[in-house]
């Protein structure tokens, strides 16, 4: 028996841990592209205001074990909010908002809630808020906020604790994490707040 637990320790040992993975926008929806209003938009700050994670700015998630208690962990390669922020700049790239030179508008994001976790099924949710704000003037065009949660997996299924993979979780976070911001910059009102901006 001894002998058994000491060739299985080191598999355990290296089954826990904390993996570290970039967060990345790509669309999920179809037809994005350069539409109006053209190049007008820069983020300007991104806060992050999870209650959960607050401890550590890179958290995502973890996977735990039939009593809760955590197995593993996964990360952002960089804290949440700069990882958010180069994202949501690809996102108004994808659509031919992002200026590179004197934006017109200013981008504020507010992350309230961004974290996966895993007992048997995979559960995901991101939360943010969207201002855009007039340069110019400092006044603010457009309020949006944007919660996705995604649940996936079955409840019979066996590869759970030690077994779960940390890839399918943060898998599932990105995709959260798109989702959340296609649907807001997605929303006719934001086209129009931009358009609006002198």
């Amino acid at each position: 028996m001894r002998r058994a637990m000491l060739v299985l320790l080191p598999l355990l040992l290296a089954a826990c841990g904390t993996s570290s993975y970039p967060l990345t926008y790509a669309p999920t929806t179809s037809g994005i592209g350069p539409r109006a209003p053209g190049p007008v938009a820069a983020v300007a700050e991104v806060r992050n205001l999870r209650s959960t994670g607050r401890e550590d700015p890179r958290w995502l998630g973890t996977i735990r074990g039939g009593y809760g208690n955590p197995l593993k962990g996964i990360e952002a390669d960089r804290p949440i909010d700069e990882a958010v922020r180069a994202a949501f700049e690809e996102a108004l790239a994808a659509r031919g908002w992002l200026s590179r030179g004197a934006p017109r508008v200013d981008v504020l994001l507010e992350i309230t809630q961004f974290d996966a976790n895993r007992y048997v099924r995979l559960e995901a949710t991101a939360a943010m808020t969207l201002r855009l704000r007039e340069r110019a003037s400092g006044r603010i065009l457009l309020t949006e906020s944007e919660r996705v949660r995604n649940v996936t997996g079955s409840l019979l299924a066996v590869d759970t604790g030690i077994f779960a993979s940390p890839d399918e979780l943060h898998a599932l976070m990105q995709r959260t994490m798109r989702e959340a911001m296609d649907r807001l910059l997605d929303r006719p009102s934001v086209a129009a707040a931009l358009a609006e901006a002198r």
